[in-house]
């Protein structure tokens, strides 16, 4: 007798689960007898996303929470999300008075003074509450959201503090850094001020803002005199969960100081280390530190700093202390992409970038930004292989003042000339790519992107219409799907919502975890909410528009009258700005066809079909003249006979 699949050993058929490309595929294995359906139940469904999302940190289901099949459910869909570009965006602004009738109105006009908003975010997995809060002005604004279930109306509240009653005044006592952080079984907040005030604040619901302790109390005689009296302006902070408890990291002009967190409530907190980089004669007096991150468990730190040769610094801890590094050059990568031109860093540009999933030993990988427009990803330690410099291929001189990684799948960069949101693909080998479980056609992807640099792929040596999965052979399409051509990155510009705050710029990002549906973009004034959203029956028979598990129906429901907030949807107009490496010859912008502009989910009307799911982007993006000449051809070499010349005239009309 043939020997059957199922008598084969667990660890053969778990080799067979981490190698199936979609998820489709493991169902339809699941589903073909009772012991494989256990077995993919037990195992198949945590070996697919572990393998298929092996940078992105999903946590492992909880006791009564999701399971690994409803994490792998929502990692695809979002994945297809990115993809097709399906983000949708919303404000929220604070209202302000009338000067027509001296009450708390609403009225689209340019604040007197307009604050930076910093933001944070932090999701539950186990309990679904997501915590959003961020700085406007001397104030700090939260918003707790608690996922009720498919279809339910989530849990909302808002609270706030006033830093006018705390005798706090605009500008001087503006919050500049905020985090959330654990403390003892809750959470709280480390907040820091303009002023220089650091303070560690309660983020429970039900005693929201109260102190909790004061960070700085100098204690270390290694402190000199003139930080006692010169705390200075907080420009950075950054949080790591070490192996010895949560590690705070607070940078002013030109110290960096590191505290441990306390388990319980307390008065002051003193600095376990403070680096004076002035002291020690590493920078001149008229640079200053702008920027600190964390690469690991406690153990490096890079720095920014403006003003001096060497900008980009990273620190390592010795047995005798802290050590310090230039970031080593890379003359080949210089003169391979022109970037030394420049050396102007974005300090609250950097971000570590994970090769693993929940790499507590850390990452020596950082991505930051630079005043020549490039977007450099480089080895902190050597010049590596991995070194790549990123641009915008439209527009190469656009700044990025903050960047987001989501693992080695993609990043987001958020504009310091305009609100604008740029999504960037890494251009590393993808462990899932969302075509892979759609069917096959004999065509090349539609439509056909504005490429500024890229040549088309040949297609001549692939004229399949059908994948042969015998010989592991795609199909015209879902070779060329996964092509960088077909690829390209996406800007979305988002000022023509907002027509009084065109002047305004990005300021931070922040996502609750990498298993959400959604992130926040702090911009002058306000915070934007970006959701992955797709249009309606993009994807029949789906009726949910929203991530299945971790996505809130309501998100756009508008802000309670009591938080003196008020939330507008945001039309976004999409540009595809190419395949995202930077080029010698990228040295002017270059005119491209018009901005593809958002209508809404109607649009998925005009291209309801059997090709409206193969389409590059979501429904509410493409449009009718997409299915042009082209799709006639493409239509012409379809073999499947429900494919006509009269499909394209209905998607058309």
């Amino acid at each position: 007798m043939s020997p059957r699949l199922v008598d084969l050993p667990d660890d053969i058929l778990f080799l067979v689960f981490a190698n199936l490309e979609s998820a489709r595929e493991l169902w339809a294995l699941a589903l073909s007898c009772h012991q494989l359906r256990h077995l993919v139940s037990n195992d198949g469904w945590r070996i697919f996303v572990r393998n298929r999302f092996p940078t992105l940190n999903v946590p492992a289901p909880a006791t009564g929470s999701r399971t690994w099949q409803q994490l792998a459910e929502s990692m695809t869909w979002q994945s297809r999300c990115w993809d097709k570009r399906a983000l949708q965006f919303q404000v929220l602004l604070p209202r302000r008075p009338d000067p027509i009738n001296g009450r708390q109105g609403w009225r689209q006009r340019a604040p007197a003074a307009s604050f930076m908003a910093v933001v944070d975010a932090h999701l539950d997995p186990a309990t679904q509450q997501e915590l959003v809060v961020w700085g406007a002005g001397e104030d700090i604004v939260a918003r707790y959201r608690e996922r009720q279930g498919r279809g339910r109306v989530s849990k909302t509240s808002w609270q706030k503090v006033e830093g006018g009653k705390l005798g706090l005044s605009g500008g001087y006592d503006d919050v500049k850094t905020i985090k959330i952080v654990k403390h003892g079984s809750g959470r709280a907040i480390v907040a820091g001020r303009h002023n220089g005030v650091l303070s560690l604040l309660s983020a429970e619901p039900d005693r929201f803002g109260e102190h909790i302790a004061q960070f700085g109390s100098v204690t270390d005689s290694g402190i000199n005199a003139r930080q006692l009296s010169e705390p200075g302006t907080i420009n950075a902070l950054d949080v790591v969960d070490s192996s010895k408890g949560p590690l705070v990291a607070a940078a002013s002009k030109t110290d960096l100081s590191i505290y441990r967190l306390p388990e319980d409530d307390s008065v002051e907190i003193a600095p376990s280390t403070t680096y004076d980089l002035n002291e020690r004669h590493l920078m001149p007096d008229s640079a200053r530190l702008g920027g600190a991150r964390w690469m690991g468990d406690g153990g490096s730190i890079a720095l920014a700093l403006v003003g001096c040769k060497d900008p980009l610094r990273y620190l390592t801890l010795t047995p005798t202390g802290w050590s310090h590094h230039a970031v080593g050059k890379n003359e080949k990568m210089e003169a391979e992409f022109n970037i030394e031109s420049d050396r102007t860093i974005s300090p609250n540009s950097l971000e570590p970038v994970y090769l693993h999933s929940g790499a507590k030993w850390g990452t020596s990988l950082l991505l930051s930004s630079w005043k020549d427009g490039t977007i450099r990803l480089q080895d902190l330690r050597t010049s590596s292989p991995f070194d790549a410099v990123y641009q915008d291929n439209v527009d190469p001189w656009s700044v990025a003042e903050s960047l987001m990684a989501y693992g080695t799948e993609r990043f987001v960069a958020g504009g310091g000339d305009g609100l604008t949101i740029q999504v960037f693909d890494f251009r590393w080998t993808k462990g899932y790519y969302h075509t892979s479980g759609l069917s096959c056609l004999g065509s090349v992807p539609f439509p056909r992107p504005h490429q500024p640099f890229m040549k088309p792929v040949s297609t001549e040596a692939n004229g399949r219409t059908r994948c042969d999965h015998l010989m592991g052979l795609p199909c015209r399409w879902h070779e060329l799907s996964k092509s960088l051509y077909y690829r390209p990155n996406a800007k979305y510009f988002l000022s023509n919502s907002l027509r009084h705050f065109k002047l305004c710029s990005v300021w931070s990002l922040a996502r609750p975890s990498d298993v959400s549906p959604n992130f926040y973009v702090g911009i002058s004034g306000g915070v934007v909410e970006v959701n992955l959203e797709q249009t309606p029956d993009t994807f029949p028979p789906e009726t949910d528009t929203v991530d299945p598990n971790f996505g809130t129906g309501d998100w756009r429901a508008a802000a309670p009258a009591a938080s003196n907030y008020k939330s507008q949807p945001l039309v976004p107009a999409l540009m595809e700005t190419g395949d995202g490496y930077s080029y010698s010859g990228n040295d002017r912008s270059i005119l491209l066809p018009g901005l593809v502009r958002y209508q809404g989910p109607a649009e998925w009307m005009a291209t309801r079909g059997p090709l409206a799911k193969h389409h590059r982007l979501d429904n509410g993006y493409q449009q009718a003249s997409d299915f042009g000449a082209d799709a006639n051809q493409m239509f012409k070499e379809f073999a499947d006979p429900r494919f006509s010349i009269r499909g394209v005239v209905q998607l058309e009309e």
